[in-house]
Protein backbone atom coordinates (compact mmCIF):
# COMPACT_ATOMS: atom_id res chain seq x y z
CA UNK A 1 0.00 0.00 0.00
CA UNK A 2 1.33 3.20 -1.09
CA UNK A 3 0.82 5.86 2.13
CA UNK A 4 1.75 8.74 -0.62
CA UNK A 5 -1.59 7.94 -2.74
CA UNK A 6 -3.78 7.87 0.57
CA UNK A 7 -2.45 10.91 1.91
CA UNK A 8 -3.16 12.42 -1.78
CA UNK A 9 -6.68 11.09 -1.82
CA UNK A 10 -7.86 12.64 1.13
CA UNK A 11 -9.85 16.08 0.84
CA UNK A 12 -8.43 19.35 2.25
CA UNK A 13 -8.42 20.00 5.99
CA UNK A 14 -11.58 22.67 5.50
CA UNK A 15 -13.78 19.47 4.31
CA UNK A 16 -13.64 17.89 7.50
CA UNK A 17 -14.55 20.30 9.53
CA UNK A 18 -18.19 18.86 9.97
CA UNK A 19 -16.44 15.46 10.64
CA UNK A 20 -13.17 15.95 12.04
CA UNK A 21 -13.36 12.13 13.83
CA UNK A 22 -12.75 10.49 10.15
CA UNK A 23 -10.24 13.50 9.92
CA UNK A 24 -7.15 11.00 11.13
CA UNK A 25 -5.03 8.69 9.42
CA UNK A 26 -6.70 6.03 10.38
CA UNK A 27 -10.16 6.60 8.59
CA UNK A 28 -9.31 5.56 5.64
CA UNK A 29 -8.66 2.16 6.15
CA UNK A 30 -12.18 2.09 5.94
CA UNK A 31 -12.00 2.76 1.67
CA UNK A 32 -8.91 0.96 1.56
CA UNK A 33 -10.85 -2.49 2.95
CA UNK A 34 -13.45 -1.64 0.76
CA UNK A 35 -11.44 -1.00 -2.55
CA UNK A 36 -10.10 -4.63 -2.15
CA UNK A 37 -13.49 -6.60 -2.09
CA UNK A 38 -14.83 -4.68 -4.89
CA UNK A 39 -11.66 -5.30 -6.84
CA UNK A 40 -13.33 -7.59 -9.48
CA UNK A 41 -16.40 -5.49 -10.26
CA UNK A 42 -17.14 -3.56 -13.51
CA UNK A 43 -19.18 -0.74 -11.65
CA UNK A 44 -19.34 1.04 -8.12
CA UNK A 45 -22.32 1.82 -6.58
CA UNK A 46 -21.52 3.77 -2.93
CA UNK A 47 -23.87 5.28 -0.71
CA UNK A 48 -22.79 6.96 1.91
CA UNK A 49 -19.61 8.11 0.54
CA UNK A 50 -19.67 11.24 2.24
CA UNK A 51 -16.82 13.79 1.64
CA UNK A 52 -13.72 11.10 1.22
CA UNK A 53 -15.78 8.58 -1.59
CA UNK A 54 -14.30 5.17 -2.24
CA UNK A 55 -12.95 6.41 -5.88
CA UNK A 56 -9.77 7.74 -5.42
CA UNK A 57 -8.40 4.64 -3.51
CA UNK A 58 -9.69 1.81 -6.33
CA UNK A 59 -6.82 0.33 -7.81
CA UNK A 60 -8.55 -1.62 -10.07
CA UNK A 61 -9.80 -0.25 -13.63
CA UNK A 62 -14.03 -0.37 -13.46
CA UNK A 63 -15.66 1.36 -16.35
CA UNK A 64 -17.84 3.31 -13.93
CA UNK A 65 -18.04 4.70 -10.43
CA UNK A 66 -21.02 6.40 -8.93
CA UNK A 67 -21.25 7.97 -5.62
CA UNK A 68 -23.99 9.07 -4.18
CA UNK A 69 -24.63 11.19 -0.86
CA UNK A 70 -26.02 14.70 0.02
CA UNK A 71 -22.49 15.63 0.95
CA UNK A 72 -19.65 14.63 -1.49
CA UNK A 73 -18.20 17.21 -3.34
CA UNK A 74 -19.61 16.75 -7.10
CA UNK A 75 -17.37 15.20 -9.27
CA UNK A 76 -17.66 13.96 -13.04
CA UNK A 77 -14.83 12.48 -14.86
CA UNK A 78 -13.96 9.64 -17.91
CA UNK A 79 -11.04 8.62 -16.32
CA UNK A 80 -9.50 7.36 -13.41
CA UNK A 81 -6.23 7.14 -12.39
CA UNK A 82 -5.47 7.98 -16.00
CA UNK A 83 -7.63 5.39 -17.14
CA UNK A 84 -11.13 5.30 -19.23
CA UNK A 85 -13.83 5.19 -16.17
CA UNK A 86 -16.96 6.96 -15.93
CA UNK A 87 -16.93 8.56 -12.61
CA UNK A 88 -19.93 10.49 -11.11
CA UNK A 89 -20.50 12.01 -7.34
CA UNK A 90 -23.53 13.50 -7.18
CA UNK A 91 -24.51 15.05 -4.10
CA UNK A 92 -28.21 13.88 -3.50
CA UNK A 93 -30.27 11.19 -1.78
CA UNK A 94 -29.84 7.69 -2.73
CA UNK A 95 -33.36 7.57 -2.86
CA UNK A 96 -33.49 10.62 -6.06
CA UNK A 97 -31.08 8.44 -8.22
CA UNK A 98 -31.91 5.93 -10.88
CA UNK A 99 -29.80 3.18 -10.72
CA UNK A 100 -29.45 1.11 -14.00
CA UNK A 101 -27.45 -1.87 -13.64
CA UNK A 102 -27.08 -5.52 -14.47
CA UNK A 103 -27.52 -7.93 -11.91
CA UNK A 104 -23.79 -9.02 -11.04
CA UNK A 105 -22.41 -6.16 -12.51
CA UNK A 106 -21.78 -3.81 -9.57
CA UNK A 107 -19.61 -3.66 -6.09
CA UNK A 108 -21.62 -1.92 -3.52
CA UNK A 109 -20.27 0.08 -0.87
CA UNK A 110 -21.85 1.56 2.74
CA UNK A 111 -19.54 3.37 4.65
CA UNK A 112 -20.29 5.00 7.56
CA UNK A 113 -23.63 3.46 6.99
CA UNK A 114 -26.22 5.86 8.28
CA UNK A 115 -29.38 6.39 5.63
CA UNK A 116 -32.11 8.56 6.40
CA UNK A 117 -35.71 8.95 4.98
CA UNK A 118 -36.55 11.17 1.84
CA UNK A 119 -39.86 12.42 2.49
CA UNK A 120 -41.91 9.69 2.48
CA UNK A 121 -39.11 7.28 1.21
CA UNK A 122 -37.58 5.34 4.07
CA UNK A 123 -33.91 4.28 3.27
CA UNK A 124 -34.88 0.42 4.06
CA UNK A 125 -37.34 -0.44 0.87
CA UNK A 126 -37.46 -1.68 -2.71
CA UNK A 127 -34.75 0.30 -4.05
CA UNK A 128 -32.19 -0.24 -1.54
CA UNK A 129 -32.97 -4.12 -0.94
CA UNK A 130 -32.49 -4.12 -5.35
CA UNK A 131 -29.40 -2.86 -5.14
CA UNK A 132 -28.21 -4.89 -2.44
CA UNK A 133 -30.45 -8.14 -3.87
CA UNK A 134 -28.47 -7.52 -7.09
CA UNK A 135 -24.69 -6.79 -6.12
CA UNK A 136 -22.14 -8.74 -7.12
CA UNK A 137 -20.15 -7.80 -3.31
CA UNK A 138 -21.91 -6.17 -0.44
CA UNK A 139 -19.34 -4.04 1.18
CA UNK A 140 -20.67 -2.61 4.76
CA UNK A 141 -19.46 -0.68 7.41
CA UNK A 142 -20.75 0.96 10.02
CA UNK A 143 -20.45 2.71 14.01
CA UNK A 144 -21.90 0.14 16.19
CA UNK A 145 -22.72 2.79 18.52
CA UNK A 146 -25.19 4.50 15.63
CA UNK A 147 -28.55 3.71 16.85
CA UNK A 148 -29.74 4.43 13.38
CA UNK A 149 -27.37 1.92 12.23
CA UNK A 150 -27.63 -0.65 14.25
CA UNK A 151 -31.73 -0.68 13.69
CA UNK A 152 -31.18 -1.06 10.12
CA UNK A 153 -28.27 -3.10 9.27
CA UNK A 154 -29.55 -6.58 10.50
CA UNK A 155 -32.59 -6.57 7.88
CA UNK A 156 -29.54 -5.85 5.51
CA UNK A 157 -27.75 -8.91 6.95
CA UNK A 158 -30.52 -11.14 6.99
CA UNK A 159 -31.27 -10.35 3.19
CA UNK A 160 -31.75 -14.49 2.16
CA UNK A 161 -30.32 -13.78 -1.23
CA UNK A 162 -27.20 -12.75 0.32
CA UNK A 163 -24.47 -14.44 2.82
CA UNK A 164 -21.69 -12.73 4.87
CA UNK A 165 -18.02 -13.61 3.82
CA UNK A 166 -15.95 -11.80 6.03
CA UNK A 167 -16.51 -9.41 9.23
CA UNK A 168 -14.13 -7.47 10.99
CA UNK A 169 -14.44 -5.53 14.22
CA UNK A 170 -12.25 -2.18 13.67
CA UNK A 171 -10.74 -0.11 16.58
CA UNK A 172 -9.71 3.53 14.61
CA UNK A 173 -7.58 4.61 17.51
CA UNK A 174 -5.84 8.02 16.23
CA UNK A 175 -5.92 10.95 17.94
CA UNK A 176 -8.64 12.29 15.98
CA UNK A 177 -11.60 9.56 16.62
CA UNK A 178 -9.72 7.40 19.72
CA UNK A 179 -12.19 7.76 22.46
CA UNK A 180 -14.91 8.48 20.54
CA UNK A 181 -18.20 5.85 20.21
CA UNK A 182 -16.96 6.12 16.25
CA UNK A 183 -13.70 4.55 17.26
CA UNK A 184 -15.47 1.18 16.70
CA UNK A 185 -16.17 -0.05 13.25
CA UNK A 186 -18.14 -2.76 12.23
CA UNK A 187 -17.09 -4.00 8.71
CA UNK A 188 -19.30 -6.97 6.43
CA UNK A 189 -18.56 -8.31 3.56
CA UNK A 190 -21.74 -10.06 1.68
CA UNK A 191 -21.72 -11.84 -1.46
CA UNK A 192 -25.35 -13.57 -3.09
CA UNK A 193 -25.72 -17.42 -1.84
CA UNK A 194 -25.76 -18.89 -5.16
CA UNK A 195 -22.25 -17.42 -6.29
CA UNK A 196 -20.37 -19.50 -3.57
CA UNK A 197 -22.73 -22.78 -3.13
Amino acid sequence: MNLTTLDAAAPSREVFDSIPHLSGPGAAIRQVLAAHFVRDCDHIVEIGGHIRPVTDYLIHAPKSVLSVDPKTPPLESETLHGRPCRVRHLARKFQEVDYDYAPGSYGLVLLGYSLKAFGSREPLGQLLFGLIDNARVVVLEYPPALERATSQVPSILTRPTLEITCQLDITIDDPKIAGSPYAQRRFHVLHPRTARS
